[in-house]
């Protein structure tokens, strides 16, 4: 009798296996032009490439439209796509350089002191929806402290703590050297820690 939970089961190498094969499948459907096939692909990835991208963002209506136009721009190449690599990967890159450039208009755009002398309010302070859900102060504040990091810090903060990704991924994903992703992680921890060290 076969005594294995459904856990281990689930996370054994034959699983595994079976998971890949079946994306794999899933992949050279959508490559043929089944829309169903890309979207279930869609599903199997949109609540973690939602988080990627929020953690990138911390905008929770930037991160819809961002999520979308990155799932659009990966069907649209989805008959590139190499099969012998992991399709997360491939996903989360066009995300992150979609979220990116919307980082870099926005900062092209007026500064807010010249808006505010034309009549500008600022946008309210007021947490977002994702963020009301968190219940828990500390998470909040953990939250806003890092939506507060410079892109460049958040980023390799998210990278690696959202997404668990090694120096070597993070370096290769931002083409930056393993040593400014180590330098970069530092600055993130550290400023993170002079915003929350009331609660530290």
């Amino acid at each position: 009798m076969d005594e294995t939970s459904p856990e281990e089961k689930a996370g054994s190498p034959v699983n595994k296996s079976e998971a890949a094969t079946s994306e794999r499948s899933l992949i050279e459907a959508a490559q043929n032009g089944d829309q169903r096939a890309y979207g279930l692909l869609i599903r199997s990835h949109q609540k973690r490439l939602f988080r990627f991208v929020y953690g990138l963002l911390g905008s929770f209506d930037a991160t819809e439209d961002i999520v979308q136009e990155a799932f659009v721009k990966a069907y649209q190449a989805i008959d590139r796509f190499d099969l012998n690599h992991s399709f997360y990967p491939w996903l989360a890159t066009i995300a992150r350089n979609t979220a990116f450039n919307l980082l870099e208009r926005e900062q092209k755009k007026e500064s807010l002191e010249q808006l505010q002398e034309k009549g500008f309010e600022p946008e309210s302070t007021q947490l977002g929806p994702l963020e009301n859900l968190l219940n828990d102060e500390t998470q909040k504040r953990f939250y806003q402290a890092v939506k507060a990091l410079p892109d460049k810090f958040r980023a390799v903060f998210v990278m690696r703590h959202f997404e668990d990704q090694s120096y070597t991924e993070i370096a290769t994903l931002l083409k930056i050297p393993p040593g400014t992703v180590d330098s970069r992680l530092y600055r993130a921890r550290k400023m993170l820690v002079d915003s929350l060290k009331d609660l530290l």
